[in-house]
């Protein structure tokens, strides 16, 4: 996720930094994959060089807790935040990363409010950042805030989901809002529910125009910043073909979320990361089929086309990790 144009200029303006950066070109540098599932839990993080689309494992950002089905967050200049999951139980954990080191570390204030595993989070890109929905013993819709100035975390009802869901999908459009979509709730009904947050107020309300085109959970969602994102795959629950490669678009400018069939996964599969450069290509990675793969697919944002890119293959085959990127200012 990247911050709106108007914005990054004045940032920039602001920092003395034109000489540094061609305005409008400044962009992420590096991705990241962390956590997940190989048949054990891991804390192993991998690390893409968006420049070149190249992933390899990256041991300085490795969790600090082996886990998977965790949630993550970037502000999008500074730090990356992986929070919550599931070891042997749900937990609370956040780890903080530096984006200028690459470096992850246990951030006990940013830890949630609640243990819950199957979150998702998103972020305005400047201020706060989400991390709605999950499961403990029960689904939540449950919405902590992070504030980035401080890292710190607390729970805040204005942005709970209107409805109690997990292995749901977050993405941002980097300014004004963001979406949480798809999921499963505890009577085992997966939704196609979609919920948007107006970051002004930090208030949530479902919106329909966001809806899935199909109902499923374990989706991943990734934005190019600026007009599109993207929920691809997931579970519907179908006893013969429950894991699909579908992708829908969301487009910013209504809100408006359609099939997109360009966009589909290379291959079904669910629990799958998601990582963004916000400004040309998107890459989801991992995930299941019928085992844990290390597939990354790239999806470039001129078109909305994805296909399989085997240079950003995971280091590893897991399912449920999490992405994030940075943003250099």
């Amino acid at each position: 996720m990247r911050l709106n144009q108007a914005l990054r200029d004045r940032l920039r303006y602001g920092m003395g930094q034109i000489d540094d950066y061609a305005v409008g070109t400044n962009f992420a540098e590096y991705g990241y994959f962390a956590g997940g599932d190989t048949g054990a839990y891991v804390t192993t993080a991998d690390r893409i060089t968006f420049s070149t689309g190249t992933t390899a494992a990256f041991t300085n950002a490795n969790l600090s807790q082996a886990r998977g089905y965790l949630a993550s967050l970037s502000d999008a200049s500074i730090y990356g935040y992986f929070a919550g999951g599931f070891t042997t139980a749900a937990v609370a954990t956040a780890d903080r990363i530096t984006f200028s080191t690459g470096t992850t570390a246990a951030f006990t204030a940013a830890n949630l409010s609640q243990a819950r595993y199957a979150v998702s989070g998103l972020s305005d890109g400047l201020t706060y950042g989400y991390f709605a929905g999950g499961i403990l013993v029960l689904n939540v819709s449950t919405a902590d805030r992070i504030t980035f100035s401080t890292g710190t975390t607390a729970a805040f009802t204005a942005a709970n989901l209107s409805q109690a869901r997990w292995g749901l999908a977050g993405l941002s459009d980097g300014s004004t809002y963001g979406y949480f979509a798809g999921g499963d709730t505890n009577s085992a009904t997966k939704v196609t529910t979609a919920d948007r947050i107006t970051f002004s107020t930090s208030t949530t309300a479902a919106f329909t125009a966001a809806n899935l085109s199909q109902a499923r959970y374990a989706v991943v969602g990734l934005s190019d910043g600026s007009t599109y994102g993207y929920f691809a795959g997931g579970l519907t629950g179908a006893t013969a073909t429950p894991r699909v490669t579908t992708t829908d678009r969301i487009t910013f400018s209504t809100g408006t979320t359609a099939a997109f069939t360009a966009a589909n996964l290379s291959q079904a599969r669910y629990y799958v990361a998601g990582s963004s450069d916000g400004n040309t290509y998107g890459y989801f990675a991992g995930g299941y089929t019928s085992a844990v793969v290390a597939t990354a697919d790239r999806i470039t944002f001129s078109t909305g086309t994805t296909a399989a890119y085997t240079a950003a293959n995971l280091s590893q085959a897991k399912g449920g990790s999490a992405g994030l990127a940075d943003f250099a200012i």
